[in-house]
């Protein structure tokens, strides 16, 4: 890790590639979380009303029907493009990596597709999309029991449900957590020619090694370290902003709102994809060293 670090710190590049990928996997939805106000349970009774009474009453129509399915076929492709986006992303760093001085790694072995490093993770993340079903089946059913029998209504209903179905998203961030560090060992163990069976059931057995163990501990630690305080810092500049835009306040302190909320997001972005690069850097030595 000594090493992976220090070779991450004097090559941005590499910060970029890794918040990139961070980025079209899904990261996103975590950055700008902070930035989009939770609806409420009258919010979402108005929106979601007319499409169930349509489809409870009226039945479904065949134009209903082909703008669902386009819909869905839709947001399949995008998903698709964005992992395999995710995983060109990730390829690079792993070749740059290996082929670093600082970090000594041999450089001449053989290489995989974007598709096959694409298809591995999804493979390592079976886990995580049976733990997503029990999560969805667990948050709706908690859902329905809220919404029939609310509890303090000056909570939030989100906040609400997460506090009464805790287990359901502790399941889900353990197992996407899981599957992100066995994709990641296994596309560097397939990319310097294991097998891909071989190279999934290595990375398992790595995970669970002390040594790998400590490696997911230890950056997972700093990656909270610096993505919690970036997220709370994110949102609150940005309830300045809005503060300031309703109450129709001076150019001035609008301005210095708007230049604080944007170098907040660079900054934050910009060490948060160092700490990417470092913990993508790390698995590469790991993975070439075992």
């Amino acid at each position: 890790m000594r090493s992976s670090l220090a070779a991450t710190l004097g090559r941005p590049e590499w910060w970029a590639m890794a918040l990139a990928a961070f980025l079209v996997r899904g990261g996103i939805v975590l950055v700008v979380l902070p930035l989009v106000s939770l609806p409420t349970v009258a919010q979402l009774s108005t929106l979601l009303a007319p499409a169930v009474e349509t489809v409870v009453l009226g039945g479904q129509t065949l134009a209903g029907a082909l703008i669902g399915g386009l819909a869905l076929a839709a947001a399949l492709i995008a998903l698709v493009l964005c992992g395999l986006a995710g995983a060109w992303f990730d390829l690079a760093l792993a070749r740059d990596a290996a082929e670093d001085e600082d970090l000594e790694l041999p450089t001449s072995r053989p290489s995989i597709s974007t598709g096959e490093a694409f298809r591995i993770r999804l493979l390592a993340h079976l886990p995580t999309a049976v733990a997503l079903a029990y999560a969805a089946y667990r948050i709706v059913t908690v859902a329905y029991d809220e919404l029939i029998s609310p509890g303090d209504p000056t909570v939030s209903v989100v906040t609400r449900v997460f506090v009464r179905a805790p287990e359901a998203v502790a399941v889900v961030v353990l197992a996407w957590l899981v599957g992100e560090t066995v994709g990641a060992l296994a596309v560097r163990r397939a990319a310097a020619g294991a097998p891909i069976r071989r190279a999934l059931l290595g990375s398992i057995r790595q995970l669970v090694h002390p040594r790998g163990l400590a490696t997911l501990v230890v950056t997972s630690a700093v990656l909270v370290a610096i993505g919690v305080p970036f997220l709370l810092a994110l949102g609150r500049t940005w309830e300045h902003v809005r503060t300031y835009v309703l109450e129709q306040v001076d150019i001035v302190p609008l301005g210095a709102a708007l230049v604080l909320l944007v170098g907040t997001w660079i900054l934050g972005l910009s060490v948060l994809g160092a700490g990417l690069a470092w913990r993508a850097s790390a698995w590469t030595v790991e993975a070439t060293r075992d």
